[in-house]
């Protein structure tokens, strides 16, 4: 059973390091506001990817794991940004939203 367990911990980190390298990917070709929704989803990848690190290699025994609750919290914080920030973008681009204000 650890052996799967360590698999499944294995697996997603290696997802979160993927999502993390093609979101810098895409965070270097693109500009304006779609930039800065990207630069905190990047923010938000990085910090759930060093949770997951440090939730895979931390002993129970050490205070780390209030660490990596504290990333998971800021990574949340930054997708949920991420996501704010798109949906106005998109409601810009679908006229909802008058671009001129903000």
């Amino acid at each position: 059973m650890n052996i799967i367990l360590v698999a499944i911990d294995l697996v997603t980190v290696i997802i979160f390091m993927l999502i993390l390298v093609f979101s810098v990917g895409i965070v270097w070709r693109v500009e304006k506001e779609l930039d800065l929704s990207y630069k905190c989803f990047v923010i938000a990848a990085g910090c759930l990817t060093l949770a997951e690190i440090i939730g895979f290699y931390a002993d129970p025994a050490f205070n780390i794991i209030a660490l990596s609750k504290g990333l998971r919290l800021v990574g949340a914080g930054f997708l949920l940004a991420s996501v704010f920030l798109m949906r106005d973008l998109l409601r810009k681009l679908d006229g909802e939203k008058n671009p001129d204000k903000k």
